[in-house]
C-alpha cells in the first residue's frame, strides 16, 4: 500500500470515530487518489450522500463530486450517466453565487464533449458556445484556457461538416499557442494536425500538406526517429501529396511510415498492412 493511501485510510478510520463533518471530504479524497474507477466513483457517491444529509453541505465540493464522477463515467463509456452528474454538477454551480465562472465554462465544455460522443452535435455546439461566451467575459482573447474551448469548437463544425469555421477555430487555438506556448510541442502537433486533416477534407491539399510538414519538423525535433507517431505524421503528408498527384514524393513518404512502424516495438501490425496497401496502390499510380 502507498504512502498516500496509507495516510487517508488512517484519518478515515480516525474521522469516522471523532470527526463525521470531515467524513465527505475524506470520502472525496479517496475517489480522486483510487486507481480503480467503479472503487473511485463509489468514494465519491458516499462523500455526496455524507455531504447532503450529515452536514451543512458543502456545494464546491458536492459539485466537484459529481464533475469527478462524470468524469470517470465518461472515461468508462457510460455516456448517459456521465450527462446527467455533469448537469448536476453545473446546476449546483450555477446557483451559487460565488462559485468561479471559469468553473462553469468547464462544465459548459465537459457536457459538449459528452453530447459530441453522444452524436447530438447541435447541442454539443451550443454548449461549447456558452463556455466561450463566458470565457470572453472573464479572459484576455490570448489567454491560453481558450485553447480546450477553440478546439472543442474546431472538433464539432468539422464533425457538421461546416470546414471553414472549424478553421477559423482551430488557428485561433495555433496563434494563441505559436504566441505564448512555443514549447508546448505535442499541443501544437496536435493543432497542426487537425488543421491540416480539415483542409484535406476541403481538398486543399496544398495547405493540408504545409500543416502536417511544419508538424513533422516539430515532432523530429523531439521524439526518436522511430518513434510511431512520426510514421502517422509521414501517412498523412502521403495524404496531402497524393491528393497534389505529386505521387513520387508521397510513395517516398508512405514508404518512411511503413519502415518505421517495422522498427517500433508494439502492436502496429494492422496499421503497417494498411499503410502497404497505400504504398501498393500509390505505386500502381505511376
Amino acid at each position: 500500500m502507498s504512502l498516500g493511501k496509507f495516510d487517508y485510510q488512517t484519518l478515515l478510520a480516525k474521522t469516522e470515530n471523532e470527526e463525521l463533518e470531515e467524513l465527505a471530504a475524506v470520502y472525496h479524497q479517496l475517489g480522486y487518489i483510487s486507481s480503480n474507477i467503479n472503487r473511485a466513483i463509489s468514494f465519491y457517491k458516499r462523500s455526496i450522500e455524507i455531504n447532503l444529509y450529515y452536514r451543512p453541505t458543502d456545494y464546491n465540493l458536492l459539485s466537484a463530486s459529481y464533475n469527478n464522477i462524470a468524469a470517470l463515467l465518461n472515461k468508462r463509456g457510460d455516456h448517459t450517466e456521465a450527462l446527467k452528474y455533469y448537469r448536476r454538477a453545473l446546476n449546483i454551480d450555477l446557483h451559487d453565487p460565488e462559485v468561479n465562472q471559469l468553473q462553469i465554462a468547464n462544465r459548459y465544455n465537459n457536457i459538449g464533449s459528452v453530447l459530441k460522443n453522444q452524436g447530438n452535435y447541435k447541442e454539443a455546439n451550443e454548449h461549447f458556445h456558452h463556455a466561450l461566451k463566458i470565457q470572453i467575459k472573464h479572459i484576455s482573447l490570448n489567454d491560453p484556457i481558450l485553447i480546450t474551448t477553440y478546439h472543442n469548437l474546431g472538433s464539432i463544425y468539422r464533425l457538421m461538416n461546416d470546414y471553414p469555421s472549424a478553421i477559423d477555430y482551430y488557428e485561433k487555438s495555433l496563434e494563441i499557442l505559436e504566441r505564448d506556448l512555443p514549447l508546448q510541442y505535442s499541443l501544437l502537433v496536435c493543432t497542426l494536425n487537425k488543421i491540416g486533416l480539415v483542409y484535406c477534407l476541403m481538398k486543399n491539399y496544398k495547405t493540408a500538406f504545409s500543416c502536417q510538414k511544419k508538424a513533422l519538423k516539430i515532432q523530429e525535433k523531439i521524439l526518436p526517429s522511430d518513434h510511431p507517431l512520426l510514421a502517422t505524421r509521414h501517412f498523412n503528408m502521403t495524404v496531402a501529396l497524393e491528393g497534389l498527384k505529386r505521387f513520387e514524393e508521397a510513395i517516398d513518404h508512405i514508404t518512411q511510415a511503413v519502415e518505421i512502424l517495422r522498427q517500433t516495438i508494439g502492436p502496429h501490425q494492422r496499421k503497417i498492412r494498411h499503410y502497404q496497401r497505400y504504398l501498393d496502390q500509390l505505386r500502381e499510380t505511376l
